[in-house]
């Protein structure tokens, strides 16, 4: 709470804004204390006397005790002392705002204040007014278009936003669905643009009671057509919105004001797990045009990525337009006639056939792969050694290499030559808003921090990274490496790595992205632990082999946190600044 109303000092909300980072349950009720403080936000500069803050207090502890023999208390059992020094040692909070957190203890309270119609703030006031005009304007839509894109989450912190994205139409009945490419950065979201490669659409059309849909891959030149058999009655897309109205009067708070596509907006916040069977870790954000109500961005964040332990989506909906109608052309399916009927997967695997040559799978134990993620998950803290290699004379050479070390939002690097420190690189993470949702490319205040320490020219320099682009912690590296097991080209039973028993597999690049299949990567792990005990990776480059090799792995040490407290000493120049 102390944190809550700011009365903290930097080190101690240092300390909490680490715990809310990890621990799901005090970041929930820290949420309601924001909500709280959003509440009484216009109470909270009332004064009285000390007879009517006495007499308010009483009347409160009076309620409180009343309702404890009464009914009895969800959530945490906060005693009638607790809320008497919340009370008394608060000062921020009298009269009413005292009532409201001992109401939210002893069994809930809505955020939502009484609006006032003629400020025009209508979100202030009780979701089931507004609720309801926002679902009777959505009512009257026959049909919209919106963009859709996704951005990959790392556990570790990374963002990075696909460079596929759609533009969707839909009507009651059919919808169409144009799905681009565009190379993006960080914080880029594709549209149509000149860059912008069309390359597959589909539609889906009624046919009595079945639906037909048709896929056209540009990017194969191929499709295919099928039917669904009472299709015709998927859900309508307006009444998914509708349903997400519906779910606001749980929301967990209120956002701060936005601008989205030049509308002024106000968005809600909501914890997937409290509808529906979801699971805990999946929040909604969907904000409004405060002057037509209608949503202008919908973003759905915590769905997990198949295959990928420890990376997550965030899907984003915007650039939303409502019509009464679309031209039905845009619902006609056009086939080219030269293009070939067959599914995109199976052109994808014959292309790569013939491009990469044939791929080999280990036969790999079907459990390790959930074992190493929750393992890999459970990682607060770790230190490594990464060494840089190349062929010399027919033999392996190494550089001394770097120390690492890592948390879950920063990170250190110390460069040596021999025993000597001739670098060090501190990558702290700085951001307006540490809750769940508060990822990189919707915090317009996010900075990622570079201090860049040369002893052997005594000089420094700082970089500061925004949202557009930014390095990642390389604890996420690791995770999408180990997250590839499964479709190893090797694997090794049992095998002794610096003295541990140990498992591991060989895993060929080709198998991701574009990478030639002279790249492979080996990783190790301790068969006790689960966790790496090594990691290699080796390519080929115009003058010969290179490797990395990745060891002495500690995990989940304690690092103090002036590890990660850039030391520049006070004789030091500073380079010329730089920002990114």
């Amino acid at each position: 709470m102390d944190f809550a109303l700011e009365e903290l000092s930097q080190a101690q909300e240092a300390e909490i804004k680490t715990h809310l980072a990890k621990c799901q349950e005090c970041s929930r009720e820290f949420k309601k204390l924001e909500a709280l403080l959003e509440c009484t936000g216009r109470i909270r500069e009332l004064s009285a006397d000390a007879q009517t803050c006495e007499s308010a207090k009483q009347a409160v502890l009076e309620t409180v005790q009343s309702k404890e023999t009464k009914q009895p208390a969800p959530g945490p059992n906060i005693g009638l002392e607790h809320i008497r020094s919340t009370i008394m040692n608060i000062r921020k909070m009298k009269l009413a705002a005292a009532a409201v957190i001992a109401a939210a203890f002893l069994g809930g309270v809505t955020f939502w204040r009484v609006g006032n119609p003629e400020n025009g703030k209508w979100w202030l006031g009780p979701p089931a007014a507004w609720g309801q005009e926002i679902v009777a304007e959505l009512a009257r839509i026959e049909a919209m278009v919106y963009r859709d894109q996704a951005v990959f989450v790392g556990r570790y912190g990374s963002t990075h936003v696909s460079g596929t994205w759609s533009r969707n139409y839909e009507a009651k009945d059919r919808s169409r669905k144009d799905t681009c490419y565009e190379p993006t950065d960080e914080d880029t979201f594709g549209d149509s643009s000149q860059a912008s490669v069309l390359q597959h659409v589909t539609w889906k059309v009624p046919d009595g009671q079945d639906l037909i849909q048709y896929d056209v891959s540009f990017e194969f030149q191929c499709y295919t057509i099928e039917r669904i058999e009472g299709g015709a009655y998927e859900r309508n897309p307006v009444e998914k919105l509708q349903s997400d109205v519906s779910f606001l009067d749980n929301a967990d708070r209120i956002l701060d004001m936005q601008v989205f596509d030049g509308r002024e907006c106000v968005g809600f916040e909501i914890d997937t797990s409290k509808y529906g069977n979801n699971p805990e870790g999946r929040v909604d954000r969907i904000w409004f045009d405060v002057q037509t109500k209608l949503p202008v961005r919908i973003e759905r964040h915590g769905r997990p990525v198949t295959n990928r332990p420890g990376q997550t989506f965030t899907f984003i909906q915007d650039q939303f337009e409502y019509y009464a109608q679309i031209p039905v052309e845009l619902f006609e399916p056009g086939i080219p006639g030269d293009f070939i009927n067959a599914t995109t997967h199976e052109v994808r695997a014959a292309r790569e056939k013939e491009q990469k040559g044939e791929m080999i799978f280990a036969d790999v134990p079907p459990a390790l792969k959930g074992e190493i993620a929750a393992a890999l998950n459970a990682v607060e803290t770790a230190v490594y050694r990464e060494r840089f290699g190349f062929v010399r004379g027919g033999n392996w050479v190494f550089t001394d290499g770097e120390r690492i070390y890592l948390s879950r939002h920063d990170w250190r690097k110390d460069s040596y030559s021999g025993e000597q420190v001739q670098q060090t690189q501190w990558f702290v993470t700085d951001k307006a808003d540490w809750g769940e949702t508060s990822l990189d490319f919707n915090d317009r205040n996010f900075r990622l921090i570079q201090t860049i320490v040369n002893f052997a020219d005594r000089s420094y320099r700082v970089v500061t990274h925004g949202s557009q682009s930014h390095p990642d912690n390389p604890m996420d590296h690791i995770i999408f490496l180990a997250g590839w097991i499964d479709r190893a080209d090797r694997f090794f039973a049992e095998e002794q790595i610096e003295g541990i028993n140990c498992f591991g597999f060989e895993l060929s690049a080709k198998k991701y992205g574009t990478n030639p299949d002279t790249s492979k990567h080996r990783l190790w792990f301790d068969a006790e632990t689960m966790l790496p005990v090594k990691v290699e990776s080796e390519w080929v480059q115009g003058d010969g082999p290179r490797k990395t090799v990745s060891d002495q792995f500690q995990w989940n040490v304690e690092l103090p946190p002036e590890k990660f407290i850039p030391d520049i000493p006070q004789d030091f120049k500073l380079s010329e600044p730089d920002e990114m």
